[in-house]
């Protein structure tokens, strides 16, 4: 964290990308909730997330070419904005008692559109701002930042639900964003690639395609980042179903499960920042994701509320720990002016967790949300068996910075 007191630029941005993780928190905690208390249904709660999801996956690729071509202060502020309005309009029908279920699924599609375009113009500002030998702790720092959100937000959060009623929840995600907004005006000297536009749009799209599928190095961290996504990170939309159907304790329920994950991911992101490049990223690889993806199944057959803590906060800091280093090695792997359309591609991965929703309800409503679960926290577990010595072998900090040899993918 002593970057946050050595370099004021990534200072504001941090500030700046605080007050963004407590908007998508809240939207987190509350859209799902949302969506069980209109329907009552496992599998509503999942497509909601997986409708969020599609929008992410649909934009990923031309999103990644604007953060190329266009300034990314300037898109991750007009995503924001846009993102306020639509959560003020969804507290304005939740007020009136018009909510319904159409419009939950629609500002779902909505919001992973924009999150498409935001993710990536931020994460390409973080090195632009940081230095690229500052990476990792810049990312543990973001990482903190998260937590620090995902902590305390839901403490709050569920009793407010209890108390005042949900639109509240969107009402401040709108002072949120708009917050930082503000904050990111102030963010000068950074945001454009500088790279030519020579070319079309999609012909940058098909090179970063090219680029990502082709380099091993990018594809085995990218494949990587996909299977957790699908089947680790999905539980998230199994959350309020966990909170509402099986461990029976409402919305401040919810909001302690979703801050004792942050909590471990908060302990994972603090070890980062303060360990700095002294350690191998391939085995801090292949350690979070397996422990993530057994600390899943182990949740999942969990019935009392305070175990069932107890091993969030464990799978969360093993998926930070995980996710912390990979994000860092992807982006010291990749050319300058192509980092927004890689990242894209990562962003495409993260909007599988949403899109994933949809089988995790059906799963959920066939059998149980625990087993969902469970299905996914035993296919990590596995495949990080498969692949574990080929990335430890493959992956180091200390030779992040160079192309490894050809490598299958996991």
């Amino acid at each position: 964290m002593i970057l946050l007191v050595r370099n004021s630029k990534f200072r504001l941005l941090w500030v700046a990308g605080l007050f963004s993780d407590v908007a998508i928190t809240l939207y987190i905690l509350a859209h799902g909730w949302l969506a069980l208390q209109v329907t009552d249904s496992a599998f509503w709660v999942g497509a909601t997330a997986g409708m969020a999801g599609l929008g992410m996956m649909l934009c990923a690729g031309f999103a990644g070419v604007m953060a190329d071509r266009l300034d990314r202060r300037v898109l991750f502020i007009v995503s924001q904005a846009a993102q306020a309005a639509i959560f003020a309009g969804v507290a304005v029908l939740v007020f009136t008692d018009r909510i319904e279920l159409w419009q939950i699924l629609a500002t779902a599609l909505a919001d992973g559109i924009l999150m498409a375009v935001k993710l990536p113009a931020r994460m390409t500002l973080v090195l632009d701002v940081a230095g690229r030998e500052n990476l990792l702790k810049a990312n543990a720092a973001n990482f903190v930042a998260m937590t620090i959100a995902g902590i305390t937000v839901p403490l709050l959060a569920g009793p407010v639900v209890d108390t005042f009623g949900i639109g509240w929840i969107y009402a401040v995600m709108v002072g949120a964003l708009a917050l930082s907004g503000v904050l990111m005006v102030f963010l000068r000297g950074f945001g454009t690639s500088g790279r030519k536009r020579e070319t079309s749009p999609l012909a940058d799209l098909k090179e970063g395609v090219r680029f990502t599928l082709g380099t091993p190095q990018i594809r085995i961290l990218i494949l990587m980042m996909l299977s957790s996504e699908v089947f680790g990170w999905s539980h998230e939309t199994m959350l309020p179903v966990m909170a509402g159907k099986v461990l029976d304790v409402g919305p401040t329920g919810l909001g302690y499960m979703f801050s004792a994950g942050s909590a471990g991911a908060l302990i994972s992101s603090l070890t980062l920042s303060a360990l700095g490049e002294g350690r191998s990223a391939g085995r801090l690889l292949v350690f979070g994701y397996m422990g993530f993806g057994a600390f899943l199944m182990l949740f999942a057959a969990s019935s009392w509320l305070p175990l069932s803590l107890v091993l969030l906060l464990a799978a969360y800091g093993s998926g930070v720990l995980y996710e912390a280093t990979l994000i860092t090695v992807l982006q010291r792997a990749v050319p300058h002016d192509m980092r927004g359309r890689v990242l894209s591609i990562q962003s495409f991965t993260w909007g599988m967790t949403g899109f994933s929703g949809f089988y995790t309800g059906s799963i959920a409503t066939l059998l149980s949300a625990p087993v969902a679960i469970a299905i996914g926290g035993s296919v990590l577990a596995l495949n990080g068996l498969r692949v574990s010595r080929r990335v430890i072998r493959l992956y180091s900090i200390a030779t992040a910075q160079t192309e490894p040899a050809q490598a299958d993918t996991p």
